[in-house]
């Protein structure tokens, strides 16, 4: 009887691998939807529209952009993670995605860390320490000495989580006690900059960058790893705080269970996409920088890398959101 039930399962698993390979050799054969977890028009939306249409030249199928934006990438993340795994339906999901909402939310609809397949690093995207024209400051030494003067009354603004965890680790790292003020969305942010209403804040590079050239606010420094090629001079948090990296970075995932060949194909088709010199040309003007992995296993050992890493910072600074 025994014997049975193994040849029985056996044979099933021979007939699921079959099939398996089949829908990977046929892939694709219709529409690759890419979910989007923010509104149109951000940096994401940008690096995902720019990525699905190249993939979808390579692959000889459309590639469509669907923007499921809320809760900090949540809606879009548990949309993709509920999906068939059958590589049609991809995720642009960022750091917060996969690395910090597991820390910062006492529940989360999706696991990131089981309910997907990780594909490639697609971008990094660094965030911006900014000024009003009229604040009086123009290093980040500037800041440390404006806000130690006078303990505590120095505000910055922030619109997302991942800004509290960047400021929070500034504060700690600089011995600093900025007064974070929360807008609902950067838009409003930026604009309460401008007005004078709060003298800096922690803003996203692709709102602040064309502001920064046309001189109506400053840029103090980034937070991501190396300096933006569209904007050299500007110094990154990290030349100060050695080790300080809360830049954004972009990647694809699949949901889990998606079969490794397609997972290997989506890989070298969206690294193809990334070496093409009008894609990184496009991007980098956007203030985006094309970053992609060797392999979906690397891309695997940095996510591991940095929870491992975003989990203690976040713990650190003490950003909880219920």
């Amino acid at each position: 009887m025994i014997d049975i039930l193994c040849r029985i399962a056996g044979a099933v698993l021979a007939v699921f691998a079959l099939t398996q390979v089949a829908a990977a050799q046929s892939y694709p054969n219709r529409a690759i939807t890419l979910v989007v977890p923010f509104a149109p028009g951000g940096p994401a939306d940008v690096l995902g529209r720019v990525i699905g249409q190249k993939l979808g030249e390579l692959l000889g199928q459309q590639v469509v952009i669907e923007n499921r934006s809320g809760a900090n990438t949540i809606v879009g993340a548990q949309a993709v993670a509920r999906a068939k795994p059958d590589g049609y339906t991809l995720l642009l999901a960022i750091d917060g995605t996969l690395v910090m909402n597991p820390y910062l939310y006492a529940k989360l609809p999706y696991d990131p860390f089981k309910d997907f397949d990780l594909v490639t690093l697609v971008a990094a995207v660094p965030s911006a320490i900014a000024a009003n024209v009229k604040t009086p400051v123009n290093t980040l030494k500037d800041i440390i000495d404006l806000e130690k003067a006078k303990p505590g009354t120095l505000q910055i603004g922030v619109s997302t989580p991942t800004s509290q965890v960047a400021v929070g680790l500034l504060n700690m790292r600089a011995g600093i006690n900025l007064t974070m003020v929360p807008y609902r969305g950067g838009t409003t942010q930026i604009t309460s900059m401008l007005a004078g209403d709060i003298p800096i804040g922690h803003e996203s590079v692709n709102v602040s960058l064309p502001l920064y050239r046309e001189k109506k606010i400053k840029i103090i420094a980034l937070t991501g790893q190396k300096r933006l090629d569209l904007a050299p001079e500007i110094p990154i948090i990290a030349e100060t705080f050695p080790g300080f990296d809360l830049g954004i970075w972009q990647s694809v995932v699949v949901p889990a269970g998606t079969s490794k060949d397609i997972v290997t194909r989506l890989h070298s088709e969206i690294n193809q996409v990334l070496a093409m010199p009008e894609v990184r040309d496009l991007l980098v003007k956007a203030g985006i920088q094309p970053s992609g992995s060797a392999s979906p296993e690397e891309f695997a050992a940095f996510v591991r890398a940095q929870a491992e890493t975003r989990s203690q910072i976040i713990k650190a600074v003490g950003v909880k959101i219920e």
